[in-house]
């Protein structure tokens, strides 16, 4: 997948359509977002984009700046149920929400990527899923997250690493991944793309989640959607449809003019499985969030929500606990 220029407004860096990012303030960063993605396009006719909310994308790319201090390896925890939370010198952040009895024997795993740990992991721990989670930065833009997850055997690497984080903080038991989800926002579906794209490591993947945050390109036509970058995600909707796997998508109505929006690609994604997203118009889960359409088959799930700008874009990652986060913790209570 050809890496495309995405509107990644929190993480203040803009990308070229080359894919090279460069660095910008906070200030400018919005002042030359904001112009641009009201002329991007607006909500669909008829339904107003969401008004602006606290905290701001201002507060948010701070959270996501990178640490002034080296972050801080894990040391032994002296309760095995208490809530541990272990900042790793590698960039992973690990929620164990009932500490080490979280990652004991065959344990669930999440794995966040891109977003500020402190806002995931208080959704995480907001939705009463015991399953062990990590939330991975890499930076601004897709490209980071592709690369890394780019090798065969890159996904049992990150596993490796994940699992000695684990020993770390809780001693070397012996300890197998139950089921695996893989969540993300905006720029994040990249490490999600590439893991997808092989079909071992998607057949280790019980869940997907996607925060406004899953682009292509376009192939034969106006604004026709590039079905061959998107495949590794309509094997997958299609096994979530016969309810064999979990996908959930929340998307705004930002309109990028020359790669393909969350809205379309989540269309299409619908599309492939004969539904026809119903139009809505119901308050989302935060202020100025308004809910225009949704598509369900089996346990595949889009709910799709005005708003075109940054804020709007930063609202994804905030609501994640209400939009697609309950459609897991329903699966994995059953």
């Amino acid at each position: 997948m050809r890496l495309f220029a995405t509107l990644m407004f929190p993480a203040l860096l803009l990308s070229t359509p080359a894919g090279e990012p460069r660095a910008v303030t906070a200030a400018s960063a919005l002042a030359a977002a904001l112009p641009t993605v009201d002329h991007l396009g607006a909500a669909p006719t008829g339904e107003p984009a969401a008004s602006r909310v606290e905290p701001s994308s201002h507060a948010l790319a701070a959270e996501l700046a990178p640490p002034s201090e080296p972050a801080l390896t894990a040391e032994p925890t002296l309760s095995p149920s208490a809530p541990v939370r272990v900042q790793a010198r590698s960039g992973k952040v690990v929620l164990l929400p009932r500490g080490c009895a979280s990652a004991s024997g065959r344990f669930d795993l999440v794995v966040h990527f891109h977003g500020a740990p402190a806002r995931v992991t208080e959704l995480f721990e907001r939705s009463g899923l015991d399953a062990v989670l990590v939330v991975v930065n890499l930076g601004a833009g897709s490209g980071p997250y592709e690369n890394t997850f780019a090798r065969p055997g890159s996904l049992d690497g990150f596993l490796a690493s994940v699992d000695a984080v684990l020993g770390r903080a809780c001693g070397r038991a012996p300890r197998q991944v139950k089921r695996l989800a893989l969540s993300s926002w905006s720029a994040g579906y990249g490490a999600t793309y590439r893991i997808l794209s092989r079909a071992s490591d998607a057949a280790r993947v019980d869940a997907v989640l996607l925060a406004d945050g899953l682009h292509v390109g376009f192939r034969g036509g106006f604004r026709k959607v590039d079905g061959l970058q998107l495949a590794p995600f309509e094997q997958f909707a299609a096994a979530a449809a016969r309810g064999e796997r979990l996908m959930a998508i929340s998307h705004s109505a930002i309109v990028p003019p020359r790669y393909a929006s969350t809205t379309e690609t989540a269309h299409y994604l619908l599309a492939s499985q004969g539904v026809t997203p119903a139009r809505e118009r119901e308050p989302g889960p935060r202020r100025g969030m308004l809910e225009i359409s949704r598509g369900d088959r089996g346990e595949l799930h889009v709910r799709g929500f005005a708003g075109t700008s940054p804020d709007a874009h930063a609202d994804q990652l905030y609501a994640m606990g209400d939009t697609v986060l309950p459609f897991l913790v329903e699966r994995w209570r059953r």
